[in-house]
């Protein structure tokens, strides 16, 4: 009960600062079904008052942001984990204070990202197996954000980094390493994609599209009834039908964050 009230009091803040009035459904919430709704139902009633794509880029981050909170409050066993939850979701509203512009606030969600899938890592490395390759990860953030020349730069950085620590959290839970090979390779479709893009926004839609992928698979491995996998291809479907549908970069980003959300939403619900 404890961990609850730490969660729902880091979410609820959170949720005052960056969706007024959203904070009365969410003070109601008793469970993580419940937040998990909550975010999900926020995603959709801020996409309806967005009047442009990087608007809805930033509602696919920060939603993405608060759903990684979730899972990470799920699978975290010390308050130490916790604490650093709370840290995080305390400076994705700090900083989107002082974002004067979507970019801005996009680059925030995107760093924030790779700080919930660091936790994330962290917390399923049992055995420290993969703490170097985690660390090396958030360092290689840092060095690669003082080399940016502006927002946009900085949110490629950020989902290119949540894109490999995507690909460690896969690898943890790939016990018996049967996905270790499309593990890998969505890793090198990273890659190689990359090589194709001529601009920072396919280069954002390349990380976003990559993110949904290594979502999908890890949703597959923690479902072990099968429950979720339906589901779980319907989202991957979507993202290619509206792929085919996108008239420009932009919306192909917004297209991958929400399927991002919409996986990670399985994913929690998996773990609730």
């Amino acid at each position: 009960m404890n961990k609850m009230k730490r969660t729902l009091c880091c979410l609820l803040s959170l949720v005052m600062l960056l969706c007024p009035g959203a904070w009365l459904r969410q003070a109601a919430a008793t469970s993580y079904g419940d937040m998990i709704s909550d975010i999900l139902n926020r995603l959709n009633e801020n996409d309806a008052r967005c009047t442009s794509a990087p608007q809805q880029a930033v509602n696919g981050a920060y939603r993405l942001t608060e759903m990684l909170a979730v899972i990470g409050y799920e699978w975290a066993s010390t308050s130490s984990q916790t604490k650093l939850i709370g840290d995080v979701l305390n400076d994705l509203s700090t900083m989107n204070d002082s974002c004067t512009s979507a970019p801005q606030q996009l680059a925030n969600g995107a760093y924030r990202i790779v700080d919930m899938l660091a936790i994330i890592a962290l917390e399923n490395d049992t055995y420290g197996a993969y703490q170097k390759m985690i660390l090396d990860i958030l360092s290689d953030k840092d060095t690669k954000d003082k080399a940016c020349s502006g927002a946009a730069q900085q949110a490629v950085n950020g989902l290119y980094r949540s894109t490999e620590l995507l690909t460690i959290i896969a690898l943890e839970l790939d016990g018996q390493s049967v996905n270790t090979s499309i593990i890998t390779g969505v890793l090198n479709d990273l890659s190689t994609q990359d090589d194709a893009c001529n601009s920072v926004i396919q280069q954002q839609v390349n990380g976003a599209y990559r993110m949904t992928d290594l979502l999908a698979v890890i949703a597959l491995e923690l479902d072990t009834t099968g429950s979720y996998k339906q589901l779980t291809m319907n989202v991957l479907d979507l993202r290619d039908t509206n792929d085919k549908n996108a008239a420009s970069a932009p919306q192909q980003l917004v297209n991958g964050l929400y399927r991002c959300v919409e996986l990670a939403a399985i994913i929690a619900t998996e773990l609730s």
